[in-house]
């Protein structure tokens, strides 16, 4: 008797513990939201045409929903250290923990499109759910051959949002 009221008690403290570990996790962005980011816009190579590509977050894409979701716009930008790419002073994500940016070489609207595209490539993680960032392109990459933005959640594979690259 006493050694399945004991079983019992550790089988309660390892599944509260496994729930409030979990809890946490899901929590934390939202407890403990980074500073609206504030990244001065890069400097072009061409002031007469900064931006060589475009892109707008698509906010009608069918992997959206309340808790997945980023809108805003941005760029890649040539400058004279290489590709930025760049969120928009408008850019605002949901929170959520670990959101990467990714550029895809082809159309992505929600989980299937992002797994089935085997020539993508992970640029780096956001900096805030909020305000402008830049990102370097990593050196050899070439904006031109990709079609898509794609904000990811790595913690849990989830699609945040995405934008079609258009050439300026």
């Amino acid at each position: 008797m006493l050694k399945s009221k004991f079983a019992l008690f550790v089988l309660g403290g390892l599944l509260g513990v496994a729930a409030g570990a979990g809890g946490m996790l899901i929590a934390f962005p939202f407890l403990f939201l980074p500073p609206i980011a504030n990244d001065a816009a890069p400097r072009p190579v061409d002031t007469a045409a900064p931006a060589m590509i475009t892109f707008k977050l698509d906010e009608t894409t069918p992997g959206r929903d309340p808790v997945h979701w980023a809108n805003g716009s941005g760029a890649i930008i040539r400058t004279a250290q290489g590709a930025v790419l760049r969120l928009n002073g408008d850019f605002e994500a949901g929170p959520g923990p670990n959101f990467w940016i990714y550029l895809n070489t082809r159309t992505v609207g929600e989980e299937k499109d992002f797994n089935a595209d085997a020539g993508r490539v992970r640029l780096a993680p956001i900096k805030s759910f909020k305000g402008a960032q830049n990102f370097m392109l990593p050196e050899g990459i070439d904006p031109a051959k990709f079609h898509t933005v794609t904000i990811w959640c790595e913690s849990f594979g989830a699609y945040i949002g995405s934008g079609v690259l258009k050439k300026s």
